[in-house]
C-alpha cells in the first residue's frame, strides 16, 4: 500500500503539514528529554527523602520503645518494692530475661559489661533513671544484646538493681522494613543490630556530620544509598549515641528508571512515525468536517449536550456526525444521572445519623428514578421470630416524609430480600408484604425493592412505587442498585460512628471509675460530679460542644489522684502541710497525664483549674475571676458540693441543705456568683433535706 502525497503540492497543505509535524514532534522531543531528566531527578530526590524519613521514623520508634521498656521496668521495680514476685519473661514479653541483682557479686556473675558501675552511672541510677548497656545475649554469648538497668529503690541502695535483657525482636524488628532495605544500628561504630547478616561491613558514616543525613557507600563493589539518624541516649539512659542506618542497593532503587528510559525511547520513535503518517492522512481527508466536529466537541466540553453537528458529506464523516449526535444525547442523560447519583452519594455519606441518611436519600431519589413514590425500610430483629420495621415514605408529588413502624415475620418477608438483589412486587394482591403496605395505602400498585445488606443480612430496603404498571429499565435498576449499595456504606458508617462513640464514653467512664476506686471514699465521685456539672451547664445555656468538653474533662478531673498515695487519700485525721501539698499535686499530675492526648486539649482546663478560687486563693496557679475557664468554675461548685455531702474518712457527709448554704456563703470568694445563682435555682427544684449546723471550713477540705 502506497500513500499518495499529491495533495502536498498545495502550499497550504505543505504549510499545515510542516506546522503539524513541527508542533507535534519538536515539543514531543523536548518534553521527552525534560521528562526523563526531571523524573530521574525527582526519583532520586524522592528515594532519598523516603529513605531519610524512614530512618527518622524508625529512630523515633526505637526511642519510643526504649521509653516503653523503661516504663515497664519502672513498674516491675515498684512491684518488687511492694513485695510482688519478679515478673517472668512470659509476662514481660518485651524483655528476654528480667533479673534482680542484690549485690555487686551477683552482677559480676551475670554480665561483665556492667559488673562495675562508674560513679556517673551510679549517680544516673540514683536519679531514678534507667541505664542502657550493650552486652552479650543470655542465649548466645557471641551476639550483642541491649540491657536495661534500674535501681529498685533509689532511696535504698541495698534494694539492688533490676536488669532486663531487651527482646531484640521487639526493639529492632517491630517495624517491618521492605525486603530491599537493610537496617543497621551502631553503638560507637560497633554493630548492635544488622538485618542482613551476609553484609560483611556496616555503612561508613561521614566523620563530620549532622544528627541525620544521607550518604553513599560501597560494599564488595556494590553502591548503596543510605540514610542515618542519631539517637541521643545520654540524658535519659546514660548511653552513647546510637545511629540508625537504612541502606538500599542503588541499582535496585533506580531499576524502574532504566525501564522507563527504554520504554520512553520506543514510545517517542513510535509516536514520531504515527504523527507523520496520520498528519498526511488527516490533512488529505479532513478539513471542513473536522472543524464542525471540533466545534461540537467544545460544546460537549461546556456541557451543552443539546448541541448537534450537521454534516452532509455523504461519507463516514456524515455517519460520524450522526453517531456524535447520538452520543451527545446519551452523554447528556448519563451526565445528569451520574450527577444525581453523585449528589445522593455525597449527601448520604456526609450524614452522621441514620435518620439523616434516610431523609437525604429520599429527598434526592426523584431526580434519579422515574418512580412516583420512594421509601426506605429498616429492619431490626427482635428476640422472637419477628423483626421491627421502621419505614420512611416520601409521598407522591410531595416533599412530605412520613415514618411507619410495624412487626414483620423474619422467616417469610425477609427471605426474598436475602436471596435477591432486586425484586418487582405487585401490591394489588393479598400477599403484599407487610412492610410495603404504606405504599399500597398511597395508591401504588407495584414496587421495585432493592435490599440493603449489612453483616450478611438484609438490614434495610430501598423501594420505588408505581401507581401503574411501569417496568424499570435495566439502566434504572443498575442506578437504584448503586444507591442501595451506597446506603449500605452510609448505614455501616453510622453504626461505626455510634459504636466508636459508645466505646469512647465507655472508656472514659471506666477510667473515671478506676480513678475513684483507688479509695473507697470516692467511689462514683467523678460520675456524680460530671452529671451535676452538666446539669448546671445546660441550665446556663451552654452549647452541646461545651457540654461534651465538660463531660470529658469531668470524668477525668481527678485522674492525677492515680499518683496520690492511698494513705493520704484514706487518712482519717487532718492532713499536715506536706501531705496537703502531695494531695494538691494531683492537679499537676493530671495535667501531665492528659497533655499528650490531643483530643483532651480543650478539656484540660477542667482538670487544671477546678480547685482555683474565684478570688484567686485557690491552687495550683492562683487564678482569679474569668482567668478561670467557665467549665472549671462550674466544676468547682459541683466538685465541692459532692465532696461535702459524701462521707470522708475524717467526717460524715453533710446534709444537702447545709452544703448548699456553705456554697452560697462562699459565692464570690471561692465560687463564681453566676454559677452559684444557677446552682441555687436548680436546688430549689429538688426536694430539700434537713439542714444541720453549717461549717464553712469543710469547703476548704474538699480537695
Amino acid at each position: 500500500m502506497t500513500l499518495k502525497t499529491t495533495f502536498l503540492r498545495s502550499r497550504v497543505a505543505r504549510r499545515i503539514f510542516v506546522l503539524f509535524v513541527a508542533c507535534a514532534l519538536v515539543p514531543m522531543a523536548v518534553l521527552t528529554t525534560l521528562s526523563f531528566v526531571e523524573v530521574s531527578r525527582q526519583l532520586r530526590s524522592q528515594n532519598e527523602r523516603q529513605l531519610q524519613q524512614a530512618a527518622k521514623s524508625l529512630g523515633l520508634a526505637i526511642y519510643e520503645r526504649l521509653t516503653i521498656l523503661d516504663s515497664n521496668l519502672q513498674v516491675a521495680s515498684l512491684r518488687i518494692q511492694h513485695g510482688a514476685p519478679l515478673p517472668s519473661p512470659s509476662s514481660e514479653q518485651h524483655f528476654q530475661t528480667v533479673t534482680v541483682w542484690r549485690t555487686q557479686t551477683e552482677s559480676k556473675n551475670q554480665d561483665d559489661s556492667i559488673s562495675t558501675l562508674t560513679a556517673s552511672e551510679n549517680a544516673h541510677l540514683r536519679s531514678g533513671k534507667s541505664l542502657i548497656h550493650s552486652g552479650s545475649c543470655s542465649t548466645n554469648r557471641s551476639l550483642k544484646c541491649v540491657l536495661m538497668v534500674r535501681m529498685i529503690d533509689r532511696n535504698d541502695l541495698r534494694s539492688g538493681l533490676i536488669v532486663g535483657e531487651i527482646n531484640s525482636n521487639y526493639l529492632w524488628t517491630a517495624d517491618r522494613q521492605p525486603a530491599d532495605i537493610d537496617l543497621y544500628v551502631l553503638d560507637r561504630n560497633e554493630i548492635l543490630y544488622s538485618s542482613n547478616p551476609e553484609m560483611t561491613s556496616a555503612a561508613k558514616i561521614p566523620s563530620r556530620r549532622n544528627s541525620s543525613g544521607i550518604f553513599d557507600w560501597v560494599n564488595r563493589g556494590t553502591i548503596y544509598d543510605a540514610a542515618y539518624r542519631d539517637l541521643f541516649l545520654r540524658a535519659e539512659f546514660h548511653a552513647d549515641t546510637w545511629t540508625v542506618i537504612l541502606t538500599q542497593n542503588h541499582q535496585d532503587a533506580f531499576a524502574p528508571m532504566q525501564r522507563f528510559r527504554n520504554t520512553l525511547l520506543l514510545v517517542a520513535l513510535l509516536a514520531m512515525w504515527i504523527v507523520i503518517l496520520l498528519s498526511l492522512i488527516q490533512i488529505r481527508r479532513t478539513m471542513g468536517p473536522l472543524g464542525k466536529l471540533s466545534e461540537g466537541t467544545k460544546q460537549i466540553a461546556e456541557q451543552h449536550f443539546d448541541a448537534r453537528v450537521e454534516i452532509g458529506s455523504g461519507d463516514e464523516f456524515e455517519d460520524l456526525a450522526a453517531s456524535f449526535n447520538s452520543m451527545s444525547s446519551r452523554l447528556g442523560r448519563q451526565f445528569h444521572t451520574l450527577r444525581a447519583i453523585n449528589d445522593i452519594d455525597q449527601a448520604i455519606l456526609s450524614s452522621l445519623n441514620r435518620d439523616a441518611v434516610v431523609s437525604t436519600a429520599l429527598s434526592r431519589m426523584a431526580n434519579l428514578l422515574p418512580s412516583e413514590c420512594f421509601a426506605i425500610a429498616i429492619f431490626q430483629p427482635t428476640q422472637s421470630d419477628f423483626a421491627s420495621v421502621q419505614m420512611t415514605v416520601r409521598e407522591p408529588q410531595s416533599d412530605v416524609q412520613r415514618t411507619f413502624t410495624d412487626l414483620i415475620a423474619l422467616s417469610s418477608e425477609l427471605q426474598q430480600l436475602q436471596q435477591n438483589r432486586s425484586l418487582e412486587i405487585r401490591l394489588d394482591s393479598s400477599s403484599t408484604p407487610d412492610f410495603l403496605l404504606p405504599l399500597k395505602n398511597l395508591g401504588m400498585t407495584s414496587a421495585f425493592v432493592f435490599p440493603i445488606w449489612l453483616e450478611n443480612r438484609p438490614f434495610a430496603a430501598l423501594a420505588g412505587g408505581h401507581s401503574t404498571i411501569a417496568p424499570m429499565t435495566s439502566e434504572d435498576i443498575h442506578h437504584a442498585r448503586q444507591v442501595a449499595d451506597q446506603l449500605a456504606v452510609a448505614f455501616s458508617n453510622v453504626q461505626l460512628i455510634e459504636a466508636m462513640e459508645q466505646l469512647h464514653w465507655g472508656t472514659l467512664t471506666a477510667l473515671a471509675r478506676a480513678i475513684d476506686a483507688k479509695s473507697a471514699w470516692t467511689a462514683g465521685h467523678s460520675e456524680r460530679v460530671t452529671q451535676l456539672a452538666l446539669k448546671i451547664g445546660k441550665a446556663m445555656g451552654l452549647p452541646a460542644r461545651d457540654l461534651q468538653i465538660m463531660h470529658r474533662g469531668g470524668l477525668l478531673h481527678d485522674v492525677g489522684k492515680i499518683g496520690t498515695a492511698p494513705e493520704i487519700l484514706d487518712k482519717q485525721g487532718k492532713l499536715n502541710p506536706q501531705e496537703t501539698q502531695l494531695m494538691r499535686d494531683h492537679v499537676r499530675i493530671g495535667i501531665r497525664i492528659l497533655e499528650p492526648i490531643a483530643a483532651f486539649t480543650e478539656a484540660l482546663p477542667v482538670v487544671a483549674q477546678h480547685h482555683e478560687w474565684f478570688n484567686g486563693g485557690g491552687y495550683p496557679e492562683g487564678l482569679a475571676g474569668e482567668e478561670i475557664s467557665l467549665h472549671a468554675r462550674i466544676f468547682a461548685v459541683a466538685d465541692c458540693y459532692d465532696a461535702m455531702i459524701s462521707d470522708r474518712p475524717y467526717r460524715k457527709g453533710l446534709p444537702k441543705k447545709q452544703a448548699v448554704s456553705i456554697l452560697k456563703e462562699k459565692s464570690g470568694i471561692q465560687f463564681d456568683p453566676k454559677v452559684i445563682e444557677v446552682f441555687l435555682r436548680l436546688c430549689l427544684e429538688d426536694e430539700a433535706s434537713d439542714s444541720p449546723k453549717e461549717d464553712g471550713r469543710l469547703v476548704e477540705q474538699s480537695i
